[in-house]
């Protein structure tokens, strides 16, 4: 037989009944080795090549390296969580401890540490075999479990197998407003209930975190059941890290979030195809804390109570006023209703449900509606594009950089040698600043160069850079820009216009016929995405084509433009390639809004 060697600091030894542990040991088994040290540094026999700070360092280091197969401890002193290789092997009471009062006074919780009454004995976690050697005398073979388990949106039909059978087979069930009551009343257990609804709270967290710690010390087993799931905005977290740094057995079994089922019964996805990628769980309570990440589809618990402000400020924050909206009051339970409308509605008048109610905002909330008007978007970014309904934006094409050659590259360096640069959208502005950075200049050499916006948009993109120019054209077109220079008599410039691989060329051979010398400057490359999502063409109103490439690439995957579909371009340029698209220009103004 092989002994178990157990280290202990001298000043713990009185803690802890060696002998009696020896004793109850089975005399067939192995037999505890107590070695006892006074100091850090006689363990240095143990550990001659460690530098270690704190006796917790040593104990870490001699049983993950073997030299000691447990330690000896204060449990009251034990840091939370403890080391995942290790294990509480035993809880065992002082020594000292031994009487009444002091046994007595575990149910005193608030007096003191609640573990200042025990010493721990800390092995390898892996160590099963040891562990069944102290079981015997742990004191915590006779305290309960916690099951920290989600009951469900409200339906007990969709209670997880698991939370059933320990409702069926636990003491006590501490249970709050959000789940179904009359279902309990199937099983034997204790029920108490600790609802906390808001400003109706029967019972603070910290109390209920201590009613459930002192039902476990008694040896009952406890379920404290919760709506939803346990660990989305339900406090479960704080209770399982209660109950295991007492060293309670705890688990947690998850529920089916009311989110998830909302989504479900109101038919709204989270996600989907070329609609939305990412979905954020967010707390409607507090509307002044609220901070909106970057995400496709919104989902709010606790905002029924003001969802009026809470719509005002995700459209302050960013979010289109007509961006739909779904509300989901009572999921799953009897008298479940459902609103849908848009943030505007939303802010204007409300859904009239009352909490408890889940709040969906995103596209996919109106996607199934069958009064919600869809748009299919075809250009690279949807940003500058405003229309009510709701766009699917499924890119035709993409932007990429133009790769940086020697033409790019003299023009930049030569900049002096120009009176104008002209910008048509905000692509061409961001590329041709890319490249001036690259060579190592800045807006500062632009100095003495006239710069022209052909719309708002340009002239955003040239804002964020610190430049303030106004849109030349009315109507946004490059024949509005032709029209201006020929009013101005623009003549005998040279001109560079930062363009792409597709440029139509209009503008440039319209200020070259007015006796420019004009300079296009590839800068940026239209390509066509190389994975496009095919769409269902019945379940749109309309297209939404941004350019010439959108309407070629369009056709070369649908291959023509079907009749049901109302179309809208951005630019007269777009205009014409679907006129070209449709052959009978004359058609287009009978069956579509162009």
């Amino acid at each position: 037989m092989a002994d178990i060697r157990i280290i202990i600091q001298e000043r713990y030894q009185r803690f802890i009944a060696l002998d009696e542990l020896n004793q109850r040991l089975d005399p067939t088994e192995d037999k505890l080795v107590f070695e006892v040290y006074g100091d850090k540094e006689r363990l240095r026999i143990l550990l001659p090549d460690e530098e270690l700070d704190s006796w917790y360092d040593i104990m870490e280091e001699s049983i993950s390296s073997g030299k000691a197969d447990a330690f000896v401890w204060p449990a009251d002193e034990l840091p939370y969580p403890l080391n995942p290789q290790l294990d509480v092997l035993a809880l065992c009471v002082k020594q000292h401890a031994r009487d009444k009062n002091t046994v007595l006074a575990k149910e005193n919780i608030q007096a003191s540490h609640p573990l200042s009454g025990y010493v721990a004995i800390v092995g390898k976690r892996e160590n099963k075999d040891l562990l069944s050697r102290f079981e015997r005398y742990d004191v915590k073979a006779n305290w309960g479990k916690v099951a920290l388990a989600g009951f469900g949106p409200g339906d007990h039909e969709l209670i997880t197998k698991k939370a059933a059978h320990q409702l069926e087979t636990c003491d006590v069930i501490f249970y709050d407003d959000l789940v179904n009551e009359d279902y309990l009343q199937n099983f034997a257990a204790e029920k108490i209930y600790v609802g906390k609804r808001k400003g109706q709270h029967k019972f603070d967290q910290e109390i209920i975190n201590e009613l459930m710690y002192r039902e476990a010390l008694k040896g009952r087993n406890v379920v404290r059941i919760k709506g939803g799931d346990p660990l989305i905005f339900g406090r479960g977290a704080e209770e399982y890290h209660y109950l295991q740094s007492r060293m309670i057995q705890t688990t947690i079994i998850p529920g089916i979030s009311s989110a998830f089922a909302a989504a479900a019964h109101a038919v709204i996805p989270f996600t989907e195809r070329s609609l939305s990628s990412s979905v954020v769980l967010l707390s409607g309570h507090d509307i002044h804390k609220l901070r909106i990440p970057q995400a496709d589809t919104l989902v709010f618990y606790m905002g029924a109570s003001n969802q009026k402000e809470l719509a005002r400020e995700i459209i302050v924050q960013g979010w289109p006023d007509s961006t739909p909206v779904g509300v989901v009051y009572n999921v799953s339970n009897p008298g479940q209703q459902i609103y849908r409308g848009t943030l505007e509605d939303l802010m204007q008048n409300g859904s009239g449900l009352p909490s408890p109610s889940i709040i969906i905002v995103g596209k996919t909330a109106g996607y199934y509606s069958s009064s919600d008007k869809k748009w299919l978007y075809t250009g690279a970014s949807i940003d500058e594009v405003k229309l009510r309904g709701h766009l699917v934006h499924t890119p035709l094409i993409s932007i990429e950089a133009a790769t940086l050659d020697e033409n790019v590259k003299t023009v930049i360096e030569n900049l002096s040698s120009y009176q104008r640069i002209i910008f048509t959208n905000r692509y061409a502005v961001n590329h041709f600043f890319d490249k001036l950075c690259e060579l190592g200049m800045d807006v500062r050499n632009l100095h003495g160069i006239r710069i022209d916006s052909i719309g708002k948009t340009t002239s955003k993109a040239l804002k964020s850079i610190g430049l303030v120019v106004p849109p030349l054209s009315e109507n946004e077109s490059v024949d509005g820009m032709l029209d201006m220079y020929g009013k101005e008599r623009t003549s005998g410039e040279n001109i560079i216009i930062p363009c792409s691989n597709q440029s139509s060329k209009v503008l440039q051979n319209g200020l070259y016929g007015m006796g420019n010398k004009v300079e296009s400057l590839q800068v940026y490359a239209v390509v066509k995405n190389k994975a496009i999502i095919k769409q269902n063409l019945t379940r749109f109103q309309g297209l939404v084509f941004s350019s010439p490439a959108t309407v070629e690439a369009f056709l070369e995957i649908y291959g023509e433009i079907p009749t049901h579909l109302q179309v809208k371009c951005v630019g007269a340029l777009t205009k014409k390639a679907v006129h070209n698209a449709l052959g009978n220009t004359s058609e287009v103004s009978s069956r579509r809004a162009v």
